[in-house]
């Protein structure tokens, strides 16, 4: 797989398929490995980039601080590199994150998004929230990344059915530096682009799952600031939506990426109440 010189250090990426350009970015913890199960199907209409990001997988670190600011100028290193001008991005959990961040900054350079367990800010704000930053912070630090890997991996995964992904979580994960991802997470829980949704005019897609780690309304909230917003719902699902249900979750990023735009409707600067009514699987948020 190649490698590229980004910045202070090595980057590793797979490129499969031809046609436009689109984007992977995988999450907190992870690898491009994650997305085993869309690659060959996306290849299949475009030239798939996934990137392992800086300290994770077989990517070096180099010596600046990790963080979603410096993870979207990475991206954006990789993407000048590839001579890529335009692209579809892709982007789950932090990986959701960056691509927001990274959208936000350059515009111009992405035609469509998709957002698949992911929020537009990791501050906690909740009892929950506070519960699940704590919970990584004192697992990782205290027992390591074994340990985390084997829980998380747990949480996501609970069909015993799963066992198989399990296990592949759990190998990847052991891999992971502590210091790298407790850098990371803490950069997570300063970032927030709450308040510059509304500058994100091109097509969002923000894949959902039933039981995952954020709550309904602040996934419904999200999506129905987007002026280009798609709110989908996966029923059944965890955290790992691409890796869980990899067929369906596949299908409407396809639909998605493939179809015809969504009209830009007006939306207001402030958050929507919580009472909003949800929209339905694929629906336009109206």
């Amino acid at each position: 797989m190649p490698k590229l010189r980004v910045d202070d250090f090595d980057l590793h990426y797979e490129e499969a398929g031809s046609g436009p350009p689109l984007l992977l970015l995988h999450g907190l913890g992870a690898s491009l490995e994650d997305w085993e199960h869309q690659i060959p199907a996306f290849a299949e209409h475009f030239r798939v980039i996934a990137p392992d990001l800086r300290g994770f997988g077989h990517s070096g670190s180099g010596r600046r601080r990790v963080g979603v600011a410096r993870y979207a100028a990475d991206v954006k290193a990789l993407m000048d590199a590839l001579d890529i001008h335009g692209c579809r991005l892709v982007g789950h959990s932090m990986g959701g994150a960056i691509s927001l961040q990274l959208t936000l900054d350059h515009p111009s350079r992405i035609e469509r998004l998709v957002i698949a367990n992911s929020v537009p800010s990791f501050k906690p704000q909740s009892a929950r929230h506070y519960i699940e930053f704590l919970y990584r912070l004192v697992v990782m630090g205290m027992l390591g990344p074994a340990r985390l890997a084997e829980i998380g991996a747990q949480r996501m995964f609970p069909d015993p059915a799963d066992a198989l992904q399990r296990r592949k979580l759990i190998e990847r994960g052991r891999r992971n530096s502590r210091g790298i991802y407790l850098g990371a997470l803490a950069s997570l829980g300063r970032w927030s682009v709450l308040e510059r949704l509304h500058e994100l005019q091109m097509p969002v897609l923000v894949a959902a799952s039933q039981h995952d780690y954020f709550g309904h309304a602040e996934t419904v909230r999200f999506a129905h600031a987007l002026p280009r917003g798609r709110l989908h719902w996966f029923k059944g699902a965890h955290h790992g939506l691409p890796m869980e249900q990899p067929a369906a979750f596949n299908q409407v990023v396809l639909n998605f990426l493939t179809g015809p735009l969504p009209r830009l409707r007006r939306t207001s600067h402030s958050a929507q109440p919580a009472s909003m009514p949800d929209f339905g699987p694929g629906a336009q948020s109206e």
